[in-house]
């Protein structure tokens, strides 16, 4: 049966993410899926060790490139997290989507079949797309100037003191308020949405019901976390 696949979180260019140790297992799982979604915080720019946004987002389209010309019988899917939400990532997307047909990038969610895909930062945003824009823009600064800043900020990741805090959350609050938001901006009308994909916490786990739905959380490449690259049935033709 045709397959898609999903990951999230990778935090790439980040002194905290460890993603190099699952590079290999990406691109197989690439070489076979008919569509690949990257659920957000694919890149860091705001903890970059490129430093100003220019060469992040110039490093983070080569990375793209490189992905889409290495596997172009698949079709990959951009969203964007509170990490690599910035209006020159947006602008580099954009000729991307132009350049190659097996790309398309999108801010806030995206529909495959019966799976609805999306980062997972309005847990701690809102229920609206304005309240996700606001919480985002937050991080649209480079830390990179500041030394001492970016060593507190691997210190707390090592110590694991931030992945914790999110794993002391219940999974029916996370998607009590993923739902909410959802439901809010008209991604559940139809209902023909039986699963959930998001990230932003760094806690992999699949298949967990809450209501209706089944939710699945890839995970993260950061220091102390996991990733888990999903895989997920297509039960007809993407254009179907």
């Amino acid at each position: 049966m045709a397959h898609g696949a999903t990951i999230s979180d990778l935090h790439l260019f980040s002194h905290h993410s460890r993603p190099e140790r699952y590079f290999g297992r990406i691109n197989e799982t690439a070489r076979t899926a008919k569509i690949f979604i990257l659920n957000g915080d694919i890149f860091d720019f705001k903890w970059s060790e490129h430093g100003v946004f220019s060469r992040s987002v110039k490093a983070a389209k080569q990375f793209l490139e490189h992905l889409l010309r290495s596997h172009p019988d698949c079709h990959f899917v951009v969203l964007l997290g509170n990490h690599d939400a910035v209006p020159l990532y947006m602008d580099a997307l954009d000729e991307l989507a132009e350049s190659f047909q097996n790309f398309e990038w999108h801010e806030f969610a995206y529909v495959v079949q019966d799976r609805v895909f999306l980062h997972g930062d309005v847990i701690h945003a809102g229920c609206t797309n304005h309240a996700l824009r606001r919480f985002r823009g937050k991080l649209q600064r480079p830390a990179s100037g500041h030394a001492l800043q970016r060593i507190a900020h691997s210190a707390v990741h090592r110590s694991h003191v931030s992945w914790v805090a999110f794993k002391m959350l219940p999974k029916r609050i996370l998607a009590s308020r993923i739902l909410t938001y959802l439901d809010h901006e008209n991604w559940l009308n139809d209902n023909s949405i039986s699963h959930i994909h998001f990230g932003h916490t760094h806690s992999a786990f699949e298949d967990f019901r809450y209501r209706d739905y089944l939710f699945h959380n890839t995970g993260s490449a950061t220091h102390g976390s996991r990733l888990r690259v999903v895989k997920f049935p297509l039960h007809q033709d993407l254009r179907g």
